[in-house]
Order: C-alpha cells, then structure tokens, then sequence
C-alpha cells in the first residue's frame, strides 16, 4: 500500500466533488478536501466590512460604558 500523497483536482457539482483529471479514486478511499482560494464577491466583502464596523462601534460602546461605571 502507498503512502504518497496524491492531489486530485475537482469541483463541487449539486453538492457533490467532481474530480476533474483521470486519476483513479476507488471506491472506499478516505480522502482529504482542502478548499482552494476564491474570490469573494465585492458585495460580501463590503457586507463583511459593515459587521467589522459594526463590531468595533460595539467595543467602543462597551468602552464608554466601562468608563462611565469606573468615573
């Protein structure tokens, strides 16, 4: 039995990996999925932006707040 590593590239299809080379994958072989770098679309890095915001605004409330407890 081998041990070397073997990458096989595929996407995903209704869910499913779909490799996309002619290597063999017999059935019951234990596989690792490690997920490529994607783009992420500017809508959800502009969403994603909004709750850092809004997160740090939150900190600093919880600042005020602690201050105003401690004066």
């Amino acid at each position: 039995m081998s041990t070397d590593r073997v990458v096989v590239p595929g996407v995903v299809k209704d869910g499913l990996i779909v490799p996309q080379n002619d290597t063999p994958l017999p059935d019951g072989a234990h596989v690792e999925i490690v997920l490529g770098t994607t783009e992420i679309p500017a809508e959800l890095q502009a969403e994603l932006r909004a709750w850092d915001r809004a997160g740090d605004e939150a900190w600093s409330m919880i600042d005020a707040w602690e201050n105003e407890e401690g004066a």
